[in-house]
């Protein structure tokens, strides 16, 4: 579980997790930045 992934660390971190072909859950504040992660 990642959170604060609408910016800063927490976005920088899931990203790389999710790069890397791993399964997250991810919470954000911003929904569109989520979003964005999951796609």
């Amino acid at each position: 579980m990642i959170t604060g992934c609408s910016s800063g660390i927490g976005h920088a971190i899931a990203r790389k997790v999710l790069a890397q072909g791993n399964q997250a859950v991810i919470t954000a504040r911003q929904k569109e930045k989520r979003a964005d992660l999951a796609k």
